[in-house]
């Protein structure tokens, strides 16, 4: 089970980067410093679609992180499980709320 939470950690942080560099893309775009994609999927492309998969993937990343540093200090078990996963659906509802509403 750590490989495998490792191994997704590390998934999750490269793309994370590679999402960081689409909204810096997108951004720009919505300035106008681009010009090959329109102004307005480039607005709908950093507010909704690449906001939410940033917030998702990143959040993973956070909390498999969490864990095992937690465990590390010798701070585990399964209530520590539920308390993270308990805490990464209110993060990503509450925030995801906050983007649609």
């Amino acid at each position: 089970m750590e490989k495998f939470l490792l191994k997704v950690n590390h998934i999750s942080a490269y793309v994370l980067i590679i999402l960081f560099v689409l909204m810096m893309i997108s951004g720009y775009r919505q300035m106008g410093h681009f010009t090959f994609i329109s102004r307005g999927m480039a607005s709908a492309l950093h507010q909704i679609y690449l906001n939410t998969a940033f917030l998702v993937v990143g959040t993973i990343h956070a909390l498999t992180a969490i864990r095992r540093a937690l465990k590390r200090n010798r701070i585990k078990g399964t209530y520590v499980d539920i308390l993270l996963i308990i805490l990464g659906i209110l993060f990503i509802g509450g925030f995801s709320y906050f983007t649609f509403a």
